[in-house]
């Protein structure tokens, strides 16, 4: 190989060192010293001629290494295997190597636009930053890396794409995701309520033919079944069956819910499904809370954790009424000692209080009040209810400094300190957030279907969708209290009036157990005369009343849509009045009527149904929640009219959907 200047460098020192001893053996022998100077120069002279010649061969060789490397990194440059190109704002081509026009087998001009060559390019995802995306063009996966040119470098502006072809290992991802486990408990919902009366064989006949469906819907999606309780079942299918059944929304709901040997009340079933988890622990974990969640809002539904999210399919059947009190029984005896654990009780319900979340609230503060314990309840801001609440209650001692605000109750909080939620489970739709993070010991007692935000890690939680009101609730656990209980004619009337408000006098949702209770609280000394005061309304609302009706509008599939002008006070209670009123209109089915908020910052929907359908369904959609005949929803971004378009194409959807999959007509016993 080549050397370099460093050692033509080192044999000049050593000629030097030579030299020097020559110029000693001068004075020695001179004969020999002119013989060693003759041999010495000719060193020299050598060794100088084959450093030229050296320095010739390095330079050389160095000038043809690097027009080697310059010319393998163009090529190299030219030929990768993925798409390079500059591109603007508009996606017009600036320079593109010659990989482009291999893969679209034509050549490209410069100046022609990438979305002309490729539809689908995520333009205006990528343009001005830094990342990588995806997308899928015919049958390709396209995987694009974009970078902008930096200022200085360019006279416009212009973003470095790196594009390859990624379609063999997205196939095979798209199969692992395809064959990953999913696991779903399915339940019997109303299992006793249904074989209740039958005879034998058709007892034998309705389960067959359940078994029969879920058989055959797990052969369909090449599942495992197994039942391991006479109402529960085990399923495991994989991702690629679970998107076909989502694409299905779980039509097995429909199938089940059309058996009919003799029984009254439909069969439904509740299921909780978990995929995309790490583990088979985590994915059982998920179903069995899916499962609960979807018995917790009223059974005939799905509960799906896919993908981090939860999704909500069916829900279209009524709530059954329970024919048995065993559960209010064991929850009364389990609230009496917790009761008694505590030196302070607060409850709470929600947010613009109605009657039923008042009469809930004083129907616990009696079983606190039985104990000994001191009682408040805890309210968010003046309204119309507690305002005429109040009115009633003002001459009674009991009654003074009941209700108190969160910024008075935190002062008062223990560590035994015991805080009931009624007529609410959202915990930022509650009276007061704060207090959740401040007690530990907390009880939820509602008859909403539940939503997917709860309530975290509350001691007790007595939830029942098919009841028609908290306060039908809270009088049942009362009827379990104590055999001594007792209670004065304000308090009864307060629970009543809350069953009255929520069964809209007793036409909507009023089962059997509903009317036991109002007859327990008439004989308790509930006054009506007192309830029908507290309901009266002012001649203000009743002409906001006749505005808002005068300009509602009907739509096919009866759905009436109206909306409250800006300047009407107390928006929300006329418009849950209306809401309330139209379903009296003939050929009604659902009223959603639209209202300014308070603070005026969104929209407010109260929505009704006459039990033919889920408005709480409806409402999901819009951020809200509720029950299936009452439902609501706070959209903070839109305006009037955007709001009201997406309340009646929700609608319209939801309907249409019902009348594809199934009938409608449901039995509540």
């Amino acid at each position: 190989m080549p050397q370099g200047p460093s050692f033509w460098f080192d044999t000049r020192i050593y000629l030097a060192v030579a030299t020097a001893l020559l110029v000693v053996i001068v004075f020695y022998n001179p004969y020999v010293a002119v013989l060693g100077a003759i041999l010495l120069i000719s060193l020299y002279l050598y060794g100088r001629e084959r450093h030229v010649e050296r320095q010739k061969a390095l330079d050389s060789y160095l000038y043809t290494m690097s027009h080697s490397i310059e010319q393998g990194a163009s090529y190299a440059f030219k030929n990768l295997p993925l798409v390079m190109m500059i591109i603007d704002k508009e996606g017009k081509l600036y320079w593109h190597n010659d990989v482009l026009s291999d893969w679209l087998e034509e050549e490209i001009a410069l100046g022609e636009s990438i979305m002309t060559l490729f539809p689908e390019f995520p333009l205006d995802n990528i343009w001005g930053k830094s990342g990588r995306e995806v997308f899928v063009t015919e049958d390709k996966y396209l995987q694009i890396i974009h970078e902008p040119v930096e200022d200085g470098m360019a006279d416009a502006d212009l973003t470095i794409v790196y594009m390859s072809d990624i379609t063999a290992s997205e196939k095979v991802r798209a199969e692992c995701i395809d064959s990953v486990p999913v696991m779903a408990y399915i339940q019997i919902d109303n299992y006793d309520d249904v074989l209740q009366g039958l005879s034998e064989s058709q007892r034998t006949a309705v389960l067959a033919e359940v078994n029969k469906l879920l058989a055959e819907w797990v052969a369909e999606n090449e599942a495992v079944l197994k039942k391991y309780a006479d109402d529960m079942y085990l399923a495991v299918f994989n991702r690629q069956n679970l998107n076909k059944c989502l694409q299905e929304k779980f039509d097995i709901l429909d199938r089940v819910r059309a058996i009919h040997f003799g029984n009254k009340i439909p069969v439904t079933l509740s299921m909780g499904v978990a995929a995309d988890e790490y583990s088979v622990a985590v994915l059982g974990e998920r179903a069995q809370a899916g499962l609960d969640l979807a018995l917790g809002r009223g059974g005939d539904q799905v509960a799906v954790h896919v993908g981090g999210k939860l999704q909500f399919y069916g829900g279209k059947a009524k709530a059954v009424e329970k024919n048995t009190r065993v559960k209010a029984r064991i929850v009364a005896q389990a609230l009496r000692e917790i009761i008694d654990d505590a030196d302070t009780v607060f409850v709470m319900g929600h947010t613009n209080e109605d009657f039923d979340s008042l009469g809930a609230a004083i129907g616990v503060g009696i079983m606190a009040r039985h104990l000994g314990k001191n009682l408040r309840i805890v309210v968010s801001q003046p309204g119309v209810s507690l305002s005429k609440l109040k009115e009633i209650l003002a001459d009674y001692e009991e009654y003074q400094d009941l209700f108190i605000t969160s910024a008075q109750a935190v002062p008062l909080i223990t560590p035994q300190t015991l805080l009931f939620v009624v007529d609410v489970h959202h915990p930022e739709l509650s009276a007061a957030p704060e207090l959740l993070t401040k007690v530990d010991r907390v009880v939820v007692i509602d008859h909403h279907r539940r939503s997917e935000k709860f309530i975290v890690n509350p001691l007790l939680v007595y939830l029942e969708p098919s009841a028609s009101s908290t306060c039908e609730l809270v009088t049942e656990l009362l009827m379990y209290f104590d055999d001594y209980l007792e209670f004065n004619k304000m308090d009864a009337t307060a629970l009543y009036a809350g069953i009255v408000v929520d069964t809209k006098q007793f036409s909507v949702q009023s089962g059997v157990r509903t009317f036991d209770a109002a007859a327990y609280l008439r004989r308790s000394g509930a006054d009506p005369a007192l309830v029908r005061q507290m309901f009266r309304l002012d001649f203000d609302t009743v002409k906001s009343r006749a505005e808002v009706l005068n300009q509602a509008i009907m739509l096919p599939g009866g759905v009436v849509v109206a909306d409250v002008p800006q300047n009407i006070k107390n928006a929300q209670i006329v418009a849950a009045q209306v809401a309330d009123n139209l379903l009296g209109v003939e050929g009604v089915q659902i009223s959603f009527v639209l209202f300014f908020l308070e603070d005026g910052e969104g929209i407010g929907v109260s929505a009704r149904s006459n039990g033919a359908f889920n408005v709480q369904v409806i409402m999901e959609e819009l951020g809200g929640g509720g029950h299936q005949t009452v439902a609501g929803a706070q959209i903070r971004t839109g305006t009037m009219e955007e709001v009201k378009r997406q309340v009646i194409e929700l609608s319209a959807k939801y309907i249409e959907e019902s009348a594809e999959n199934e009938s409608n007509s449901t039995t509540r016993g």
